[in-house]
This record gives C-alpha cells, sequence and structure tokens, in this order.
C-alpha cells in the first residue's frame, strides 16, 4: 500500500522546486557512508541500535518475570516508566553537559552510567533497586542518543544523513525475529538477569566507536548552549511522576492527580523544546506526537490483542514483529524510493504520516465491534504492517529536518529536542494508554470497551502528526 501512495505522490514532486536540504538528503552512495572515519561512526551507531532493539525485546518479554520475582506486580507502571522518565531528563540537559565536559568526556561517562545501570538491574534484589538502576541506564541512555543524533549532524554530510537513519531504523529487523527468541530461550536456561546483561557488551563496543569519531570533531561553540534552568526539568520530571502515580491509583483522586501531572509535563516541555526555525521546531513537535500515539499503541498492543479480541500469547507477539518488520524495511529501501519516485522530504513525512494513522483508526470501531479473534487479529496484523510502513517513511525524515538548522550553533540543541520529544512521546502515549484502559475498567466498561477508549484517544495525537507534517511539506516548498 505504501508504494501504491508513493507512486501517486510522485507526480506532484516532480515539478516541485525542492530547497536544497531536501535534494542533497536523498544524494550520496552507500560505498561512500562506510569510508574511513565515517564507517566507523556508522558501524559504532549501527551496533547501538541493534543493542537498543535487543533489549528493548528482552525487556519486554522478561518484565513478567522481573514483576513476579521481585514481588512487584502492583508497581508495573513504575518498573517500565523509570527509564523513560530517566531519558526525559537527560535530553533537555545534554546540550549543557556536553558544553561545559566536552563531548569525549560526556559520552564516556554517559556509558559508564549505562553499563552500571544495567548491570544493577541485572542484580536487582529489589523492585527499588531495579527502578533505579533503570534510572541510572535511561539517563545514560538519553545523553548517549542525544550524542548520536548529534553526532550525525556534526560528522556525516548532509546528502548522507537519510541514508544512515534508514540503516539504523533497518538494524530492528533482525531482532524483531530473534530478539523475543534470545530472551526467552536465555531466561529458560539461565535467567532473566542473563538476558537483560548479554547484550551490554554490544553497547559497550558500539559506543567506542561512536565515541572514538565524534570526538575528533570539533564542538561549535555558543553562548545558546547551556543547560535549560534546572527547575523546568523538575517540573517535567514531577509532572510524569504525578502522571504515573495517578494512574496507579485506582480512585477519583488518582485520574485528578494524573491530569495535574498531564498539565505540568505540558508546560514543561513547552519551555523545553527548542524554538527558532520553523521547520526544526515543526519535525520535533511532529516526533513528540507520533511517539505518543505510535508507541502507545505499541506498549498496549499485546493488551489489545489478549484482552481485547482473545487472542493467543503467539498472535499478540505476531502484532509486534509485523510492526518491527515493516519499519526497518521500509526504512531501509526508503532511499530507493526516493529515487524513483523522486520523492521530497515533505512528501514522504506526509505519506508516511497517512499510513501510520488511517490504520490504528479503525481499532476503535473494531474494538467497540468486539469482533472474534479469527476475524479481528488479520486485520489488526495488516494494520500494523501498514502503519509500521509509514514508519519508515517519516520517523527517518524528521531527524534530516530537525538538524537541518540554518544555524550550526543550534544543532546540539535540535538534537536535544528531538531526543526529549521522542523519549517524552514514549513514556506518555504508555501511561496515557494504560491509564485511561484502568479507569475505564474501573468504571464498568468491558475490556474491549475500554481499549476502544485507549487506542481513540492515543489515535487522535497521530491524526494530529498527519496535520504537522502537511506543514512542514509547506515550509520546505516555500
Amino acid at each position: 500500500m505504501s508504494t501504491e501512495v508513493a507512486a501517486v505522490a510522485a507526480p506532484v514532486d516532480a515539478v516541485e522546486s525542492v530547497p536544497a536540504v531536501e535534494s542533497a538528503s536523498a544524494g550520496g552512495s552507500w560505498r561512500e557512508l562506510f569510508r574511513g572515519g565515517t564507517g566507523l561512526l556508522v558501524v559504532g551507531l549501527l551496533l547501538l541500535e541493534f543493542a537498543t532493539a535487543m533489549q528493548y525485546f528482552a525487556v519486554a518479554v522478561v518484565m513478567p518475570l522481573v514483576a513476579h520475582d521481585l514481588n512487584a506486580e502492583r508497581s508495573y507502571g513504575w518498573l517500565l516508566g523509570s527509564y523513560g522518565m530517566a531519558m526525559i531528563a537527560a535530553a533537555p540537559l545534554t546540550p549543557g553537559i556536553t558544553a561545559r565536559l566536552g563531548r569525549m568526556r560526556t559520552a564516556g561517562l554517559a556509558s559508564v552510567v549505562f553499563v552500571v545501570g544495567g548491570v544493577l538491574a541485572a542484580v536487582a534484589g529489589s523492585a527499588v533497586v531495579f527502578v533505579a538502576a533503570r534510572v541510572f541506564q535511561g539517563f545514560g541512555s538519553g545523553v548517549l542518543t542525544t550524542f548520536g543524533v548529534s553526532a550525525v549532524a556534526h560528522s556525516i554530510p548532509e546528502r548522507l544523513r537519510k541514508r544512515v537513519y534508514s540503516l539504523i531504523s533497518a538494524m530492528w529487523l533482525l531482532p524483531a525475529f530473534v530478539g523475543p527468541v534470545y530472551a526467552s530461550a536465555v531466561s529458560d536456561l539461565l535467567g532473566w538477569r542473563w538476558a537483560l546483561t548479554l547484550v551490554l557488551p554490544l553497547v559497550v563496543v558500539g559506543r567506542a566507536l561512536v565515541v572514538r569519531r565524534a570526538g575528533a570533531v570539533q564542538q561549535t561553540r555558543s553562548r545558546e548552549v547551556r543547560t535549560p534552568p534546572f527547575a523546568r526539568v523538575l517540573i517535567l520530571i514531577l509532572g510524569c511522576l504525578l502522571l504515573l502515580g495517578g494512574t496507579s491509583v485506582k480512585s477519583a483522586i488518582g485520574q485528578i492527580i494524573a491530569v495535574c501531572g498531564l498539565l505540568l509535563v505540558a508546560a514543561a516541555a513547552r519551555k523545553l523544546l527548542p524554538a527558532g526555525e520553523r521547520g526544526p521546531r515543526l519535525a520535533v513537535v511532529a516526533m513528540l506526537t507520533l511517539s505518543l500515539g505510535y508507541s502507545g499503541l505499541d506498549a498496549m498492543a499485546t493488551v489489545i490483542a489478549r484482552s481485547g479480541f482473545g487472542s493467543s500469547i503467539a498472535a499478540a507477539s505476531a502484532v509486534l514483529t509485523c510492526d518491527a518488520v515493516a519499519w526497518s524495511t521500509v526504512a531501509f529501501l526508503q532511499p530507493k524510493f526516493y529515487e524513483r519516485w523522486k520523492l521530497s522530504t515533505g512528501t514522504a513525512g506526509v505519506v508516511g504520516a497517512l499510513l501510520v494513522a488511517v490504520p490504528v483508526a479503525g481499532l476503535p470501531v473494531m474494538l467497540a465491534a468486539h469482533l472474534s479473534s479469527g476475524t479481528a487479529m488479520p486485520l489488526m496484523w495488516v494494520a500494523f504492517l501498514v502503519s509500521g510502513s509509514g514508519m519508515g517513511f517519516i520517523y527517518t525524515n524528521l531527524p534530516v529536518t530537525a538538524v537541518g538548522v540554518a544555524d550550526k550553533s543550534a544543532t546540539d540543541a535540535y538534537a536535544a529536542g528531538l531526543v526529549l520529544a521522542e523519549s517524552m512521546g514514549a513514556s506518555l502515549g504508555s501511561m496515557i494508554g494504560g491509564g485511561l484502559y484502568s479507569y475505564g475498567l474501573q468504571r464498568g466498561l468491558s475490556a474491549w470497551h475500554a481499549l476502544a477508549v485507549a487506542v481513540g484517544a492515543l489515535s487522535v495525537s497521530l491524526i494530529a502528526t498527519v496535520f504537522v507534517a502537511v506543514a512542514i511539506r509547506r515550509h520546505l516548498r516555500a
């Protein structure tokens, strides 16, 4: 379906006056990308993404075992949300930390924090220690993710960046197949602690390559690259804590607390997200709405399949595989689509946003109709296949637009804003989806109707992404 839509859009872009930032991003070659120091940086980034994907699937598989062993079934939200909250805190602080410590020292310290957090999580004997370890790991990951986006902008020519982001997304293809199998097998043979530990060496090697290459690039100094007011970061974290705590309380007071937390998050995010050039700013906003809706649906996918449609565990897990495979494949092939159909960055973003939003918008209707598993699951697989294909288009475009800022001294700020928007959206999506589902059950709704409300709310965020993508396209054409 994505190919057909792209083919229809091609004649429109063929006559557009495409800005240099768009045409340049589609150029370059794979051979040029893997030469010399640039090749080392790309290999390091790919290893990091592979390790991240393996860890994502490992955590998704072993978390029920963690909750059971640590007697933390009632703290499930904290086990999942602590990592994302720490990433949210790290992203806005990274430019200021980097300006004070330098690239090499910042990345080195963040790598140590990440690995130490991973080891502590693997040896944790209580839920409190595990949550604290995930906070360490999330903060280190937030700093290093921001560092990686910034390293691409500083170290890789603009014409090659889209290929880099396509490769990074494609690195989820293999883990989508082997990740759940790896985590299940290692957990059965050695325990869940080893499943979380064995991927850490990949992280160390990948980050060493990234730090070695990016550290050779001179950092652009600017008075604008500074740590934001710490009070705003504290307000942001407080809002997340209230949102997470409120959704964990089964009462009306809990819902009020959650709403207050959401308002605090919105107020703090408005001050922390970068403001300036229209195109990069819109890309950051699009990443926020896209991550909120899509990551929330991704986190709720197995619940939708199991509780909403009554499917088996295998059928529910297949939803995530369909999503990851489609996303990775389309992201990897995206340069071919650009060359064949002369797609501009703006049009590809709009096509991707539509492909993401339209299929999943039908899920609330399917849930409200209470379709049988035999009917609903094939439709859900197709919906996530198409939606994942859309992510392959739009997700790789947003970093290109966000860091394509005219004032190069602001590159680090926009890279941090992009990571903040993604981590914030992913965390909020999980909290909002799960919170609305729990609230619906408390109000006496059936599981499928409560899920319909939650999925409908997340779909609104994806529809908003379509409008932002259209605004980005208009800006790039102008």
